[in-house]
């Protein structure tokens, strides 16, 4: 359930984007999936197509992107990246690190 929330929530964004806009008709819109996120670009394709007949963006073409891990060392401040929420800092080894990114989904451009 949490994937048609998110989507719904993608496709409001969209939306309400295309109304500023004034456009008729979106036509490509862009995603960008965190690494750490649980959210899959199948997933939001499903309830995608089934959210947007009869809307400006019916014939808009979906795409995705990914964004990395990113974490913060909390004892020596080093940044990188993770392929895991759960990492230790590969310079001093502390755990756990604060993640700084890549734990979401968020729409990254659009055409219309």
């Amino acid at each position: 359930m949490h994937e048609g929330s998110l989507t719904e929530d993608l496709f409001e964004h969209v939306l309400i984007h295309a109304q500023e806009a004034h456009a008729r008709r979106v036509t490509r819109v862009k995603v960008t999936i965190g690494a750490l996120s649980d959210m899959t670009a199948e997933s939001i394709r499903l309830y995608w197509d089934s959210m947007t007949p009869g809307s400006i963006a019916a014939q808009a073409e979906l795409e995705f992107d990914s964004a990395p891990g990113t974490a913060t060392c909390n004892s020596c401040g080093e940044k990188f990246e993770i392929l895991e929420a759960y990492a230790a800092c590969p310079r001093c080894g502390a755990f756990p690190v604060q993640v700084t990114g890549g734990n979401g989904v968020f729409l990254s451009s659009l055409e219309v």
